[in-house]
């Protein structure tokens, strides 16, 4: 026992000993290089002192793992537990037994920390693009055979609730829809203002601060294939108040406090169709969106009667959040229940002006184009602020840069019937024959 101690200190002795020695000589063999001029010796010491640093370095690394696993081997398996348990807590301090005050967590950090969270299944995935309202990415072609039925079935039902039916079939517009309504003769079928649309789905509401906010949580500003090329050398102009890529009127990347269900405004026709891409939808025509609020239908055999506003060919202020309801600003996207439209689509009148993916044509009667000469895109609706009861009609259309980032412009999104998996959904396609005339 006792030679065996002697030689386990002897051993440690002589290693220390010549790691003192060998640095010192590499150093002098390096400044006497120096000294004298001599590449090769500078060299020699050079290449010493980097081999000697790495061995070190690798030795200490090793020391240290060795002794991280002896102190953590020596813990009692109830502290191993204990640690390991408060690694894994969600959220610091909800222990009872924690010092520490529970803290909650602020719906910024929420939302911020759900976007980040990766799915560990397919159901989570499911779940997130639902709530991130992307769930009409899951009912395309590629992704909705990978769903279960139970799955299938949760994100149709999002579907129906979140978005109305609007049957394929002719609508009168703009202009020649206002003839029409005003007691004009009949309009012919082959009139130019007399056009025929899909079948599609259109959002029973705008879109809402609280939706976009998940664009702007995803980096949307950041994601380049989301964008329109031309919109790119102006990607940098949309930011808030702050100077964050957002919403015009947002603080710090963030739209304000209370403000949830309140349509998003400030924002441009190229930030509109950039959330659009992302939530996997597009932004309705200028025709798709007049049909889902006048809904013409047939009268007689070849006859057919469109609606001046949503509800009825009468305007009532207490149907639409306008200049004469007395509101002073946006309000929910669920307000107004009175004034939606036969498929229970909200607020097509009033609160906010509405992008569409139309340019306003050169040659329309009811069309007009910017002072700087670019085209300019189609606006439906009126706002909160619109005074006249004209501009507040299914038919009347403005139009706006698409730069502009109004305080009174939001947007609603459309979905194809061609884009659904489901090919039975495609048969709601209503299959109205084109009328000859068109009459109030």
């Amino acid at each position: 026992m006792q030679v065996t101690l002697q030689q386990e200190t002897l051993v440690p002795s002589w290693r220390r000993w010549v790691s003192i020695a060998l640095p010192v000589a590499a150093v002098s063999t390096f400044l006497l290089g120096v000294l004298y001029r001599n590449v090769a010796m500078m060299a020699i010491g050079a290449v010493a002192l980097c081999a000697l640093w790495r061995s070190v370095g690798v030795a200490a690394a090793a020391k240290v793992h060795q002794l991280v696993s002896r102190r953590g081997a020596q813990l009692p398996s109830q502290v191993r537990a204990e640690i390991t348990r408060r690694r894994h807590a969600e959220v610091p301090g909800s222990d009872p037994d924690s010092p520490e005050p529970p803290r909650h967590e602020s719906p910024a950090e929420h939302r911020a920390r759900k976007a980040m969270r990766k799915p560990t299944a397919t159901s989570d995935l499911v779940q997130t693009m639902i709530d991130q309202g992307r769930y009409s990415l899951l009912l395309r072609h590629e992704t909705a055979s990978q769903l279960s039925d139970e799955e299938l079935a949760e994100v149709l039902a999002v579907l129906d609730d979140q978005m109305s039916v609007v049957p394929a079939g002719r609508v009168l517009l703009g202009e020649y829809a206002e003839r029409a309504n005003w007691g004009s003769a009949p309009v012919s079928a082959d009139c130019v203002g007399l056009v025929h649309i899909e079948g599609c789905y259109l959002d029973r509401f705008c879109v809402t601060n609280e939706q976009y906010q998940h664009f702007v949580d995803d980096c949307g500003y950041e994601q380049f294939q989301l964008w329109p090329e031309e919109a790119l050398p102006a990607l940098f102009e949309f930011v808030d108040r702050t100077g964050v890529p957002a919403p015009a009127g947002w603080h710090n990347g963030q739209h304000l406090e209370g403000a949830e269900q309140l349509p998003v405004v400030g924002i441009s026709w190229y930030e509109a169709c950039a959330y659009a891409r992302w939530v996997g939808k597009r932004l309705p025509t200028d025709a798709e969106w007049t049909k889902a609020g006048a809904w013409p239908v047939e009268t007689s055999p070849g006859r057919v009667s469109q609606r001046r506003y949503p509800w009825g060919d009468t305007f009532e202020s207490r149907k639409a959040a306008l200049w004469a309801s007395g509101g002073r600003g946006p309000v929910p996207v669920d307000s107004f229940e009175l004034g939606a439209s036969l498929g229970s689509v909200y607020q097509l009148i009033g609160n906010v002006w509405e992008w569409t993916s139309s340019s306003l044509d050169a040659t329309s009667r009811d069309a007009t184009s910017s002072n700087d000469g670019h085209s300019m895109q189609v606006l439906h609706g009126g706002a909160f602020n619109t005074y006249f009861e004209n501009q507040a009609t299914c038919h009347f259309r403005s139009g706006e840069r698409p730069l502009a980032r109004r305080n009174n412009i939001g947007f609603r999104l459309a979905l194809s019937f061609d884009v659904i998996a489901d090919q039975e959904l495609n048969d709601t396609e209503s299959s109205e024959e084109p009328p000859a005339a068109i009459e109030e």
